[in-house]
C-alpha cells in the first residue's frame, strides 16, 4: 500500500522524509519520482546515512552502479568510524547492495542487520530489493537465523 504510505507522511521535504517518499516511489515502480526524492535528500543532508542509501539508489535507477557502489562503500566505512548500530538503517545498506549486484556486501550488512536487532522475517520473505540474494546458501542462512529470532520475539510477546 505505497501510496497510502506516502499520504501518511508528513507534509515537508526534510532529507529522511524525502528518503523515505523516494523509498515508497521505488518500491511503486515510479523509477522516476524516486530518484527526484533520493537526489533532493542527497541535495540537502549528504551525511544522512539515509540520504546516501536513496542516492545510491538514484544511481542504480540510471545505470550507474560503479558510483551507487562507490557511495554505499563510504557510507558503510562511515558506519563502521561513527559505530552506528541502527540495524534497520544498515538493512537499508544491503537492500541498495543488493539492488546494485553486491550480492557479498549485502549479505554482510543484512547479517549485521540481523544480528543488530532487526529480523523481520516475514519483510525479507517478500522484499523485491534482495531479489538478487535468494538463490544464495548464505542469504538462506542469514534468512533463517532471522525467522528464529522472529518466531522466539512472536512467541514472547504476542
Amino acid at each position: 500500500e505505497y501510496d497510502k504510505f506516502l499520504q501518511s507522511l508528513p507534509v515537508n521535504d526534510s532529507p529522511y522524509i524525502l528518503f523515505y517518499r523516494g523509498f515508497a516511489e521505488y518500491y511503486a515502480g515510479r523509477m522516476h519520482e524516486a530518484a527526484t526524492n533520493f537526489n533532493r535528500a542527497f541535495e540537502q543532508d549528504p551525511s544522512l546515512m539515509q540520504a546516501a542509501i536513496g542516492k545510491a539508489l538514484s544511481y542504480a535507477i540510471s545505470n550507474d552502479n560503479t558510483a551507487g557502489l562507490a557511495l554505499l562503500r563510504q557510507t558503510e566505512e562511515k558506519i563502521e568510524k561513527l559505530g552506528v548500530s541502527d540495524a534497520e538503517g544498515i538493512y537499508k545498506v544491503a537492500q541498495a547492495y543488493a539492488v546494485l549486484g553486491d550480492r557479498a556486501s549485502s549479505q554482510r550488512m543484512l547479517r549485521r542487520s540481523v544480528e543488530g536487532g532487526f529480523f523481520c522475517y516475514p519483510y525479507f520473505e517478500s522484499d523485491p530489493l534482495l531479489n538478487n540474494l535468494r538463490r544464495e546458501r548464505e542469504f538462506a542462512e542469514i534468512t533463517a537465523q532471522a525467522r528464529a529470532r522472529h518466531e522466539q520475539f512472536k512467541a514472547r510477546f504476542f
